[in-house]
């Protein structure tokens, strides 16, 4: 009995034996298709069609938004503005500045000279200070003025000086000047008011407090147009 089951035993192993031999090089056969396919490189696309120059313009417009479509607009009118001549020219007007001349016054000074000093509180007269002048000699005179060099001692007090009409007996009006200044001072008068001829004018010094009262030098001051 042993040795008929024995045969058929050795018969069944072989059997299974062949079988998974089969079945493990479908296996085999299967997983090389496999990778063959996943090696194998990927077709190249085709190439797309060259487009003409006017199909890539209208590309380019196409994925132009609405405000890039205005500005593209705008720069076409202006070069075809440009090339037909028919692009607008703003006009300069040149405004011409007109310059007038205006000419400068005249100053004429005459000199009075002398020099001296005084303690009254009167006016008293400074020698050698004095000169003739007649106006109408000055036809363009606009102005004149009484312009002296003073100064009161210590500074004390106030020294006054004067442009005297002698051949009328009057002061000149606006013709008075005066300092507080210890050292000579330039002071200028007012506007004076001649009367008309040939005159004597002679300059005229005082003190306000008794201190004294210092002339060096003076002049008429003649301003014409």
């Amino acid at each position: 009995m042993r040795e008929k089951v024995l045969p058929i035993l050795i018969i069944v192993f072989l059997g299974l034996a062949v079988s998974n031999l089969i079945a493990l090089d479908i296996f085999w056969l299967q997983n090389q298709q496999g990778q063959r396919l996943a090696i194998a490189p990927s077709p190249t696309p085709a190439p797309s069609p060259a487009l003409s120059s006017e199909e890539r313009v209208g590309t380019a417009i196409d994925s132009c938004g609405p405000v890039c479509q205005q500005t593209i607009d705008q720069k076409v009118a202006e070069a075809m503005a440009t090339i037909s001549g028919e692009e607008t020219v703003r006009e300069t007007t040149v405004v011409q500045k007109t310059t007038e001349t205006v000419s400068q016054p005249t100053i004429v000074y005459i000199p009075l000279g002398g020099g001296g000093s005084t303690t009254s509180r009167d006016w008293a007269d400074v020698g050698n200070a004095e000169v003739y002048l007649d106006i109408s000699d000055y036809p363009n005179l606009d102005r004149a003025y009484f312009e002296a060099f003073v100064r009161i001692k210590h500074g004390n007090g106030r020294a006054f000086a004067r442009l005297y009409d002698v051949t009328h007996t009057i002061g000149v009006q606006g013709g008075e000047v005066y300092t507080d200044n210890e050292s000579f001072t330039l002071v200028e008068s007012g506007s004076l008011t001649f009367w008309q001829g040939k005159n004597l004018y002679r300059v005229q010094v005082k003190s306000l407090n008794g201190y004294e009262a210092f002339y060096d030098s003076g002049r008429i001051k003649l301003i014409l147009k």
